[in-house]
């Protein structure tokens, strides 16, 4: 989807532009493969404190595509597009041993965003194969402010 090397604003226009062009009738699948061809980076955010967090436009503009924030970018995009309706979301900080990466993943719906790049998976299978550090819940607002 984007790069670190791109300009910020052409992160930020891209974004965009998926989102506005996505077929939503295409359901959450194909959404999940674009955010795949993200190259995941060194950890950048403290998965540990909320209340740190940039806001997902910060994130895309700074480029700070670590697990979390690609996972906190795709909460946002989910949302936006109508896959997620709750005005609370579940995000596990996890030690992953199938990928070995450290960070959020998101947990709606007793499935699993972001534990294998480009999939959705069973909760369970994620609980069976990852270390559960810490479950946040925050409110749709928190990934915007």
């Amino acid at each position: 989807m984007f790069t670190k090397v791109m300009p910020p604003e052409a992160r930020l226009q891209k974004w965009r532009n998926f989102r506005e062009s996505y077929d939503v009738s295409a359901g959450p699948d194909a959404l999940l493969e674009e955010f795949d061809s993200i190259k995941i980076l060194p950890r950048y955010l403290d998965f540990w404190t909320p209340s740190t967090w940039p806001n997902v436009f910060d994130i895309v503009a700074e480029g700070h595509f670590c697990q979390s924030g690609v996972t906190l970018v795709m909460a946002a995009t989910l949302h936006n597009l109508g896959f997620i309706n709750s005005k609370e979301i579940q995000l596990d900080s996890i030690s992953n041993f199938e990928t070995g990466r450290e960070g959020l993943v998101l947990v709606y719906n007793n499935e699993c965003y972001n534990f294998l790049p480009g999939k959705i998976v069973d909760l369970q299978h994620a609980r069976n194969n990852s270390s559960l550090f810490e479950t946040h819940i925050i409110t749709i607002d928190k990934l915007y402010a």
